[in-house]
């Protein structure tokens, strides 16, 4: 069975997209991409015409998802646009009996996502979020080594990114506006907390100090390795300024409690001058794990303090014998089964990661079964990230349920006042 593929959004991370699904009908053919849709005809074209050179078909072009529902027969909507209208295209697409695929974060508020929630047990499709760091080769193995006790039992996290110089995110003006992104908090917060919750398990609370250091950014130039993915997009916002006014919180320092009794730290700023660095660590009742980051294949590392020498590369194998990647996630990494790194460039891992969640999405669809970030995933990996704008607007110490269910929500009101969601 190939299922049907439809984007929406051809903006950097919707060419982003037909690479992963021209990369996963390289290696399968389960689904196949049908159909891209954006605003502007011009970038949709462009995608076209791209996938066209690498699949050698050309997908039919929309300007409007109405129109992409009614005339291409999609089984999978993959939406790639800007967070403020992941719920508004989901839910239409549901309606439809359509399958969804969104970017993270998966709404741009909690109460748009319970909506979502909402359509999907009502029209009883599939509705998966687009998180990719998890996907990882080396992440995989990091919660094995985890789950398998290699550093013992997990009792604190420190994961601290500092960045800054003040550019815009990606120099994409919508990132810049609350109502538009949520904040630039949530825009990077929300891979960083799926993952936390991913290595750590479930949080019961957070408290936090928010703030904007960097108001005024410039629109200057995309970080190296993703600048071939946005030359093309139309800027619906500030074209042609210099610099923009950001009105939405770009530093969050948080302390976490976990239900298993765990703290950790979860700092992050992207309006830090002069000098940058990151950490995350993961320390245990018998040493401390160094996570590797995402998509550079670097191994994990393992210290203990009755070793001298750290343990990483294929010695981390050792600890966990049984430990292999999963069939969908080794199809795309040569077959391989059980690796302590890799080696490929940014574009190839990032396509990569966008086929597996791709493919494992149209597994659950064809089997009836959950995907693996479902939207109950996405929720808690968004409860988290806006758990720490909403105790730095409030002051308090908020619960993390509070957060799921709209008990706690004055951040997000304004958001949801101006979307009317």
């Amino acid at each position: 069975m190939t299922l049907k593929l439809g984007i929406i959004g051809c903006g950097g991370m919707g060419l982003r997209h037909m690479h992963g699904i021209s990369e996963l009908m390289k290696y399968s053919e389960i689904m196949k991409l049908e159909a891209v849709c954006d605003l502007h005809e011009s970038a949709a074209n462009f995608v076209a015409s791209k996938a066209e050179e690498i699949t050698g078909k050309r997908p039919n072009v929309f300007t409007s998802l109405e129109k992409m529902l009614y005339q291409s027969d999609i089984d999978v909507l993959d939406i790639v646009t800007d967070t403020r209208t992941h719920h508004k295209f989901a839910i239409e697409a549901m309606e439809s009996g359509v399958n969804v695929m969104t970017e993270k974060p998966m709404g741009v508020t909690l109460k748009a996502c319970r909506q979502m929630m909402d359509s999907r047990k009502k029209n009883n499709v599939k509705l998966a979020v687009a998180e990719n760091y998890r996907r990882d080769p080396m992440n995989r193995l990091v919660k094995e080594l985890i789950d398998n006790g290699a550093i013992g039992t997990p009792q604190m996290l420190l994961d601290i990114s500092v960045s800054g110089g003040g550019n815009l995110m990606h120099a994409t003006g919508w990132r810049a506006k609350k109502v538009m992104a949520g904040s630039l908090i949530l825009e990077q917060g929300v891979h960083t907390s799926d993952l936390i919750l991913y290595f750590m398990g479930d949080a019961e609370s957070i408290y936090a100090t928010t703030g904007v250091m960097q108001k005024e950014r410039k629109v200057g130039k995309r970080p190296p390795g993703i600048e071939q993915f946005y030359g093309h997009r139309v800027e619906d916002q500030f074209e042609g300024q210099s610099k923009v006014i950001i009105d939405a919180e770009d530093t969050a320092f948080s302390v976490i409690k976990f239900q298993s009794g765990a703290i950790g730290q979860m700092t992050m700023t992207s309006g830090a001058n002069g000098y940058g660095f990151g950490n995350e660590t993961i320390h245990g009742t018998e040493g401390t794990l160094k996570l590797p980051g995402s998509r550079n294949g670097n191994s994990p590392i393992i210290s203990r303090d009755n070793l001298s020498d750290s343990i990483t590369g294929d010695d981390l194998l050792d600890l966990v014998p049984e430990w292999q990647l999963d069939d969908i996630t080794s199809l795309y990494f040569d077959g391989s089964r059980r690796i302590s790194n890799y080696d490929y460039p940014f574009e190839a891992v990032d396509r990569k990661l966008i086929a597996i969640e791709l493919h494992d999405l149209a597994e659950a669809i064809i089997n009836n079964s959950t995907p693996e970030v479902d939207e109950i995933v996405g929720v808690k990996a968004l409860s988290l990230a806006y758990g720490a704008l909403e105790s730095g607007d409030t002051g308090q110490i908020v619960k993390l349920k509070d957060i799921e269910t709209g008990k706690v929500n004055q951040y997000q009101s304004e958001i949801d006042s101006e979307l009317k969601i």
